[in-house]
C-alpha cells in the first residue's frame, strides 16, 4: 500500500522563514517519491509572503485568507483543500531533515492509525526540544506538557512507539480520519491547545498516534505567535482553551470534580491577583453555549461510530500504560 501526502503550512509573516522551510520539504519530499502537494495557507500576512512563495516556489499551491483566522482556521482550510491521502500539519517555522517521511509511512498500514509525530530539535543546534507526548493527570485537569525521548538507534522494538498526542509543529495525519473529526476546533482560536484536543477526540474514537525518533525536524519555538502577541495574551488563550478542553472532555462527576477544583483554584488566584486565570474563566462562561455545541457534536460522532464507552481519565490512563510500556520493553 503506498499513500499520497499533502503539505499544508499555515503562514503568518513568514516570509524569511519560508526561505528555509519550502527546500526542506521539498527535499523530503522527493525522496519518498509518492504524489503529493503542498499547501500554504496565509492568514492575511502583512509582509510580502505570497509574492515570495509565486516568485520562488510557483508550484506551490497558496490559500489566502481575507482577515487572520488564527490556526485551527487557517490550517482547516489547507484540510479541506487537501486532496491526497495523508495531510501532514507543519508550522512555517520548523524545517524538515531528509528522510523525515520515510519511517513514518509504515504507520498508515495500520487501520487504527491517527497521526505520528517526528522528534523536534532547536533550529539552531541539535538540541531535542520535543519527543513522544505523555498526558498527565492532576487530580481532575488534564496536563499535557510532558516529553519523552528515545533514541532512534535503540527504539526499534517488537511494536512502535506510542505518543499520547501530536503536535501541530508536525503532524502526518489520516486525511479521512482528520475530516471525520471536522479538523481542529475552531472555538480554540487563534491558538494554543487545539492540538492536545484534536488529539484526545482521536483517542476517544479508538484511533493510534505514533512517535517516530528518527523523523527529525528543526523548530524555533512559537516563532510567529511570541513576536505577534504579548505574553498576558498567550497565558490567557492558554488558560481559557484549557477549559474548554475539560468542558468538551469530561463527564458526569469527573466534570463536577473539575468544576469543584477549578472554584478552589479561581480564589487562590484571586488572592494572588492572577487576572488571566480570572479572566480567561470568565470567558469561558460566557462563551459555554459554543462549548457545550463542541461537545455534543463530538458525542454524536462518538455516538455513530460506536467509540469505545470510556470515561475520559480511565482511557487515558490505559494509554499512558501502553506507551510507558513501549518505552520501557
Amino acid at each position: 500500500m503506498s499513500f499520497s501526502i499533502s503539505v499544508v503550512i499555515p503562514n503568518y509573516n513568514g516570509k524569511s522563514l519560508l526561505a528555509d522551510v519550502l527546500p526542506s520539504v521539498i527535499n523530503s519530499l522527493s525522496t519518498v517519491s509518492l504524489p503529493s502537494e503542498i499547501i500554504v495557507v496565509d492568514d492575511n500576512s502583512t509582509d510580502d509572503s505570497i509574492a515570495f512563495i509565486k516568485k520562488n516556489f510557483s508550484d506551490v499551491i497558496i490559500l489566502a485568507n481575507e482577515i487572520n483566522l488564527g490556526f485551527s482556521g487557517t490550517v482547516n482550510k489547507g484540510i479541506k483543500a487537501a486532496t491526497k491521502d495523508l495531510v501532514f500539519i507543519l508550522n512555517n517555522d520548523v524545517k524538515l531533515l531528509p528522510g523525515y517521511f520515510e519511517a513514518q509511512l509504515p504507520l498508515f498500514k495500520l487501520l487504527d492509525t491517527f497521526g505520528v509525530n517526528g522528534a523536534v530539535l532547536n533550529w539552531n543546534s541539535d538540541v531535542l526540544q520535543g519527543g513522544g507526548k505523555i498526558i498527565n493527570r492532576h487530580l481532575f485537569k488534564i496536563k499535557a506538557n510532558e516529553n519523552y525521548f528515545v533514541d532512534p538507534v535503540t527504539a526499534a522494538g517488537p511494536l512502535p512507539l506510542l505518543t499520547m498526542f501530536l503536535s501541530g509543529t508536525n503532524a502526518l495525519i489520516d486525511r479521512k480520519k482528520l475530516l471525520m473529526l471536522n479538523g481542529y476546533d475552531d472555538l480554540f482560536s487563534p491558538f494554543y491547545v487545539e492540538d492536545v484536543e484534536l488529539s484526545v477526540r482521536a483517542l476517544r474514537m479508538g484511533w493510534k498516534m505514533y512517535y517516530v525518533p528518527s523523523s527529525k525536524c528543526m523548530h524555533q519555538i512559537s516563532t510567529t505567535i511570541n513576536k505577534y502577541n504579548k505574553k498576558q495574551k498567550i497565558k490567557y488563550l492558554t488558560l481559557r482553551n484549557k477549559f474548554y478542553l475539560h468542558f468538551i472532555h469530561l463527564n458526569g462527576s469527573q466534570l463536577f470534580f473539575w468544576y469543584f477544583q477549578t472554584v478552589l483554584e479561581i480564589l487562590a488566584r484571586t488572592l494572588s491577583l492572577n487576572f488571566s486565570y480570572i479572566k480567561a474563566f470568565s470567558t469561558f462562561v460566557n462563551t459555554a453555549n459554543d462549548a457545550e455545541k463542541s461537545k455534543s457534536a463530538f458525542n454524536m460522532l462518538l455516538n455513530k461510530n460506536g467509540a469505545p464507552k470510556k470515561d475520559l481519565f480511565s482511557l487515558l490512563k490505559e494509554y499512558k500504560t501502553a506507551t510507558l510500556k513501549r518505552i520501557h520493553s
